[in-house]
């Protein structure tokens, strides 16, 4: 898998730096509490000055075990809103790897005693048609690389062992959990993805409502950062693959009850949470 090689690559040159020296150590007790379904660690209560990069490299590390067994479907963006990332005083957007094993699409109901602390989001999807291996100059060249786009809910797990920071966010890889996807818009290309508004309800009561232009207050624009993100941290982006964008409106704590999410011309997705 050329994405995998890579990642590796990316890994070996920045932890060959010497920036951190526990980051395999850290990946374990990440992999550890996922393997057994635990809370999550904080990981900067014992390395209280992990900066942002070695918090990616412990992500990394952490991944590359998770692929030993699982293969990626895709890669997400988190805390794309400015209130986001103010709350855990970070200046920048989270990437994250989505793991197959994560796909409920498919599911009717939605167990949540199989997480810790599930939460909900609605998203916007773009799945990959070539191939990337390098960085996109903007916009306009990253559009030819896009087959289709679809809507997304995404089900971030963030039950962590105590309050995170930033820092344990990224090391966690981003509260990357689960995901269901929509049906594909065939004539994305005529659609204004900025001019969207999604609308969520549980039991017919709305619970949220977004525009698609929270995400960094452009679609396209945040597709870009996390693309080039992903590449310069080793990355193929292969076809068939995928990535989301964040949170239209906010993260609301998962429920038990029947979910409707409505996506205008992108249609809908319906499922349903029980205890």
């Amino acid at each position: 898998m050329k994405s995998l090689k890579h990642l590796l690559l990316w890994i070996t040159l920045a932890t060959s730096t010497g920036l951190f020296a526990g980051e395999l150590e850290l990946a374990d007790q990440l992999w550890q509490s996922h393997r057994n379904n635990q809370l999550i660690p904080v990981v900067s209560s014992t390395h209280p000055d992990l900066s942002v990069k070695q918090a990616y490299i412990v992500q990394g590390h952490y991944v590359k075990k998770r692929l030993a067994s699982e293969k990626p479907a895709g890669f997400k963006a988190g805390l794309t809103s400015a209130a986001g990332q103010k709350k855990f005083n970070l200046n920048q957007a989270l990437a994250g790897v989505l793991f197959a094993t994560g796909n409920l699409s498919a599911t009717e109901s939605i167990q949540m005693s199989q997480f810790k602390r599930l939460m909900l989001e609605t998203e916007l999807g773009f799945e990959i048609g070539t191939a990337i291996t390098g960085s996109i100059a903007n916009t306009a060249a990253l559009k030819p690389y896009i087959n289709t786009v679809f809507p997304v809910i995404e089900l971030p797990d963030i039950g962590f062992v105590a309050k995170p920071t930033g820092v344990d966010i990224i090391a966690a890889n981003v509260g990357a959990a689960a995901f269901i996807k929509g049906g594909p818009f065939l004539n994305w290309t005529e659609l204004d993805l900025n001019a969207l508004k999604v609308t969520l309800t549980r039991n017919g009561e709305t619970v949220n409502v977004g525009q698609s232009n929270d995400a960094l207050g452009n679609q396209w624009e945040a597709a870009l950062w996390l693309v080039n993100t992903l590449v310069a941290q080793g990355w193929t982006l292969e076809p068939g693959q995928f990535f989301i964008t964040g949170a239209l409106g906010k993260m609301i704590k998962a429920q038990a009850g029947d979910y409707k999410a409505d996506f205008g011309p992108l249609g809908q997705i319906s499922f349903s949470m029980v205890p």
